[in-house]
């Protein structure tokens, strides 16, 4: 039986970057929540909706709902293209570390802005996972998620670049029906085949009436318009962050009619690394980040009016 180890980690949620520069379109984000809900079961225990033609095994589950949201240029996964090691160890072994790797290295070059990652609300074949109050941005409106079916030779649910846009709009909602593939890296056959490398890798391909699957669907995808995130164009081109790059000394600037509340600071992972009151209500002020190590960061400013805005600077 293949072992599957991974961690649940907290959700990695790392925030939307609004913008690079300091002009800001009005209604250009949204917030959504995304949630897979599993049908995974057998014919015999449901004949109507069951998926499997065999047997669960008893430690069946889900590794942890991972993905982005990015620009269309890129393919996070690509039905029938070869897995890149991200989608091979979240396929093989519910490890998501070189997938968020790569969701980092998109996120650098410009092309993605954050990262998703959640846990199943249980350790079972019939749970769900939520991803609560995503903001999502228009210049980033495209969506990919996948998780692991454990355990599993190196089979996944998984959806590539859904598009949340609608023109000019946000897309209200979708319902996706979710089909198990083969992530064309390994070739057991059934949940608890032995290691079997494929060599060479295949592509990427459906196991739509495939054993152990029939043609059901194993699963929902749900994705839900919540509400656009506006905030006064105006304000928004008001609020400073600079120098950007930094050797470390960040100065903020903003509106005498909206300043600024709480600053809080993320890597490129979502963990929070710093945090600033503006205690003196000052409409200018200074934060030094110079003992956080180079490269990336995310800095959300919670203004005084309840918005927030997200900026990434560079530390060198």
């Amino acid at each position: 039986m293949k072992k599957i180890t991974f961690a649940l980690k907290p959700l990695i949620l790392i925030f939307a970057i609004a913008a690079f520069n300091n002009g800001y379109a009005q209604d250009s984000r949204a917030s959504y929540t995304i949630t897979f809900t599993s049908t995974w079961d057998t014919e015999t225990n449901d004949p109507v909706n069951g998926n499997s033609t065999a047997a669960l095994p008893g430690n069946a589950h889900w590794s942890n709902l991972v993905g982005a949201t990015h620009k269309g240029s890129v393919a996070l996964l690509e039905m029938g293209s070869l897995a890149t090691v991200g989608v091979k160890n979240v396929a093989e072994l519910g490890d998501n570390n070189a997938i968020m790797s790569e969701v980092q290295s998109l996120i650098t070059a410009g092309t993605a802005d954050q990262f998703l990652q959640m846990p199943f609300d249980s350790f079972a074949p019939r749970t769900f996972a939520t991803l609560m109050n995503i903001e999502v941005d228009e210049n980033f409106p495209f969506l990919s998620v996948l998780s692991m079916i454990a355990p599993s030779p190196d089979w996944m649910i998984a959806v590539n670049s859904i598009n949340l846009r609608d023109g000019n709009s946000w897309v209200q909602s979708l319902t996706i029906p979710m089909f198990p593939y083969d992530a064309g890296t390994d070739s057991g056959i059934n949940y608890t085949s032995g290691n079997q490398p494929t060599v060479p890798a295949q592509p990427i391909t459906s196991l739509i009436n495939i054993a152990p699957f029939n043609d059901k669907p194993i699963g929902t995808l749900t994705i839900t318009f919540n509400q656009t995130l506006n905030v006064s164009e105006q304000e928004l081109s008001q609020v400073r962050l600079f120098p950007n790059p930094s050797n470390g000394l960040l100065n903020i600037t903003t509106t005498a009619s909206n300043i600024l509340s709480k600053a809080f600071v993320y890597d490129v992972l979502g963990k929070q690394v710093a945090k600033f009151d503006n205690n003196n209500s000052n409409q200018q002020l200074q934060f030094d980040l110079a003992n956080l190590k180079t490269g990336i960061y995310l800095v959300r400013l919670a203004l005084q009016d309840g918005s927030s805005i997200t900026k990434k600077i560079v530390l060198n």
